[in-house]
């Protein structure tokens, strides 16, 4: 069966289930502006690209429908379109939100477990005193009291870059140290 001009709806639905590819080629330019008009109005902003997905992944899916022997027997428009509606709301239903956006919003506050908290400090204090006096003092003044290489270096009697390194060494010796405790 070949598809006539004028061939109503039903006609190309028969002739597309009789295995004329052909017949949905002419219900799609039939109908595709009328469901591209329905799914940029049902998108926020009119979004042309995510409308044109929408229609062509709803015909696809129809003529997969009706390959099935399923779909529409009659009319294809009224079809059609409530499947765009569908598939506009199933696209909003499972679209992702970044997280970014929700953090600028609300801001959460940071959980903290009074007795995690306490463990941990304490699993700190022991390995703090694990360590070696010298990089225990090179810790104190450096992360504690907040003072520069240069300020530290003639108390330790070190240059600013020898107090940097052996911080360097003395953090690591620390890291080290918190996860084996």
């Amino acid at each position: 069966m070949s598809v006539q001009i004028g061939q109503s709806d039903a006609q190309l639905l028969d002739a597309l289930r009789a295995g004329d590819s052909a017949a949905y080629g002419a219900l799609y330019e039939r109908h595709r502006p009328a469901a591209r008009v329905v799914a940029r109005h049902l998108l926020r902003h009119g979004a042309i690209d995510d409308a044109d997905d929408i229609v062509a992944e709803t015909f696809t899916r129809i003529l997969d429908l009706i390959r099935r022997g399923g779909g529409p027997r009659g009319e294809f428009r009224p079809y059609l379109l409530a499947a765009v509606r569908r598939a506009v709301y199933d696209r909003a239903d499972r679209r992702d939100v970044p997280t970014h956006e929700i953090e600028r919003y609300a801001p959460g506050e940071p959980f903290v477990d009074p007795a995690l908290a306490r463990c941990e400090r304490a699993d700190l204090a022991r390995a703090f005193r694990s360590l070696p006096e010298r990089w225990r003092e090179v810790l104190w003044h450096t992360a504690v009291e907040d003072h520069q290489a240069a300020e530290i270096a003639p108390l330790m009697g070190l240059t600013a870059n020898g107090v940097a390194a052996l911080a360097y060494r003395a953090r690591r010796g620390l890291r080290d140290a918190y996860l084996r405790t």
